[in-house]
């Protein structure tokens, strides 16, 4: 087995709070909800074979210890020990009156004092044949090996007392195996005997992952069951780990999630999801039971029976005590979860004092898993205690341009240090800034920027009274305004941009003095001048992925003598969420394609290639008509747009 490992680096630009090391340990600081979870010092100890690391960035790799990951199974280790503990079952289809709960647990526990009595005795009638015992493992596990005995001791000597006739199922839990319900559909037996001599069944099977077994008397002998022993091999398939709400101290703003993450087997057969919320206390859910009177429902309650408050801890027994028990997240403190990727810059709500983050790993194949290690996120304090804001209009054509009016109103009866720079995200570069307007709590104007057209030539920093032009790129522009700390003050911002997509949001970010992190703007009621009350713009959901394709000019002469030389194809994706195949190809009129000018991804925006009429060989193509293809592949299908460009000379 090879162990690839990856890491994704980069400076930290505030505070960083580091979970996985010698401080704050995995332990230490959270949950492992099914208790599959890992944690190891070297990773080496739980893989086999070779083990080699690939590093990204070694500069990033402080340590290699201190691992997270799936449990990878002891072949010689029983997977039944434990079991009740994470959260597994075992039951019998047999009422309360009939059954002796610690005898039937007593199978899992290793004790051969107990078992599971089904002999007959004098004065009680044995109705054996159809008696099913069922096994919830409470997770999913590589297993081989199945064993189902009596006592066989010394002071309990029953070996004879096995079981004579016997059908064992097993499901994988997974829900194409479920019936709707959620219970499992065993459907035919891995091992079946009606004339069964073996004290000590034995059933081994090809490693695969299972849940749930069931094991069936088909005839109707007395038995018993001193232990059911189950064995196996390999990661498991799916392990969770959720942190505690982690205090900062102070409120914060985000900036990037990274962590070092280990890869054993093939990549593909193998994922981890990283997901995070903020919020302002450290009871992120709240907990209710169902009240019930007469087995209707009455009511709900954030207590328990004896009139406590329901904490985590009260309501994971009541589950496990089958009680019917609602979580739901505290919407009025915390926000909801989100995914995240390794190295991404956080846009949680803020500015807040506590993150949590849950991990969950999966693999396909028993050889394969993934581990973590040194999750770390950046934070520090925010400038002011908050922005709101929301842009008019909210609705626009598609790859238009359009004038947007963008305000933002700060909150900040702490009386933070407040800011200067703040920044506006895009989906293209604007053309013009029409003008930046600051007002006092009371809508005082307390300074006035006109500014009008801006394109590529423009000279940057521009100033108009004390408001300032920084920076213009693609994705956003930069200001620099008086001191913003007024609680109530307001930013307003007229300009021109484009959107491209269904739902582009304009996102406002301000910045502390000498900070790298921003508080990000809100979207809400921001000023009654603006009737949107948010951040998103809607276009027509009927536009076409590939956008205008334009050829300029669309006759060029590759000669070399500086006119015309090349031809410059501008492109525009639009509705595109995340990043998507993109192809540029030239062909003749034939329909051979003679170029490529382009096979990337890329996510909705406008683009411009060059082309200096040579083909992929660097040859000069002869004179003529030539057809232009741009190609998306998303997750719709394939859409495509062409254009004629003429290669004269």
């Amino acid at each position: 087995m090879v162990l690839v490992l990856v890491a994704v680096a980069a400076p930290a630009f505030g505070a960083e709070f580091v979970v996985g090391g010698t401080q704050n340990t995995w332990a230490s600081s959270g949950l492992t909800p099914g208790g599959v979870i890992a944690f190891v010092e070297q990773i080496e100890s739980v893989v086999e074979g070779d083990v080699s690391l690939f590093v990204v960035d070694q500069d990033s790799v402080a340590s290699l210890t201190h691992w997270m990951m799936p449990v990878r199974v002891d072949t010689g280790v029983n997977i039944t020990y434990g079991m009740l503990d994470r959260g597994g079952e075992i039951d019998i289809n047999l009422s309360d009156e009939q059954v002796d709960r610690d005898q039937l647990e007593g199978i899992l526990n290793g004790d051969h004092r107990v078992a599971f009595d089904r002999k007959p005795v004098d004065g009680r009638a044995i109705q054996n044949n159809g008696i099913i015992v069922f096994v919830d493992l409470g997770a999913r596990f590589g297993v081989n090996r199945i064993l189902f005995y009596p006592r066989m001791t010394q002071q309990f000597p029953f070996a004879n007392d096995f079981m004579r006739g016997y059908e064992l199922y097993i499901n994988d839990g997974q829900p194409e195996n479920l019936f709707a319900s959620g219970q499992p559909n065993f459907v035919s037996p891995v091992s079946r005997n009606t004339d069964n001599a073996d004290t000590t069944v034995v059933v081994e099977i090809e490693a695969q992952f299972v849940r749930y077994l069931q094991l069936k008397s088909i005839i109707n002998a007395g038995f018993e069951i001193d232990e059911i022993e189950i064995y196996g091999t390999g990661f498991v398939p799916e392990a969770s780990y959720e942190s505690h709400p982690l205090e900062l101290g102070d409120e914060s703003v985000w900036g990037q999630i990274r962590w070092l993450e280990a890869i054993a087997g093939d990549p593909e057969d193998s994922s981890v999801e990283v997901r995070v919320r903020s919020g302002s206390d450290d009871t992120p859910d709240v907990f209710y039971r169902e009240i019930r009177i007469g087995g209707v429902i009455t009511g709900l309650s954030t207590d328990d029976e004896q009139g406590n408050p329901l904490t985590r801890e009260s309501y994971e027994q009541l589950l496990r005590d089958g009680r019917a028990v609602i979580k739901q997240t505290d919407a009025e403190n915390w926000g909801q979860w989100q995914l995240v990727d390794n190295g991404q810059t956080l846009s949680l709500p803020a500015p807040r004092r506590y993150l949590q983050f849950s991990v969950h790993f999966s693999n396909r194949t028993l050889g394969s898993a993934r581990a973590l290690a040194q999750l770390a996120f950046e934070h520090s304090p925010p400038p002011v205690d908050g922005l709101v804001a929301e842009v008019q209009p909210d609705v626009a054509q598609i790859s238009e341009p359009t004038t947007f009016t963008f305000v933002a109103r700060i909150e900040n009866r702490t009386r933070r240090d407040g800011f200067t720079r703040f920044d506006v995200e895009t989906p293209a570069r604007i053309t013009a800034i029409h003008s930046v307007v600051v007002r006092d709590a009371d809508g005082g104007e307390v300074a006035r920027g006109d500014f009008g057209a801006i394109d590529a030539g423009t000279t940057l920093p521009v100033q108009s009274g004390l408001i300032h032009i920084e920076a213009i790129d693609e994705e956003h522009f930069s200001l620099r305004l008086p001191r913003m700390t007024e609680d109530g003050a307001t930013i307003e911002i007229v300009f021109d941009s484009k959107v491209f997509r269904y739902g582009t949001r304009f996102q406002g970010r301000a910045f502390a003095d000498g900070a790298d992190l921003p508080l990000l703007t809100e979207g809400g009621n921001a000023t009654s001048s603006l009737q949107t009350d948010g951040l998103l713009v809607r276009v027509s959901i009927g536009s076409k992925i590939v956008g205008p394709l334009i050829i300029s000019p669309a006759a060029f002469s590759p000669n070399g003598d500086g006119i015309n030389d090349v031809a410059r194809v501008d492109f525009v994706v639009q509705h595109l969420v995340t990043p998507s195949p993109v192809r540029v190809d030239v062909y003749d009129l034939s329909g051979r394609r003679v170029r490529q000018l382009a096979d990337t991804r890329q996510s909705s925006g406008e683009y411009s290639i060059d082309w200096d009429g040579r083909d992929d060989e660097g040859g000069l193509l002869p004179p003529g008509l030539y057809i232009v293809a741009v190609e998306i592949r998303s997750d719709e299908g394939s859409h495509r747009r062409l254009a004629q460009a003429a290669v004269v000379y």
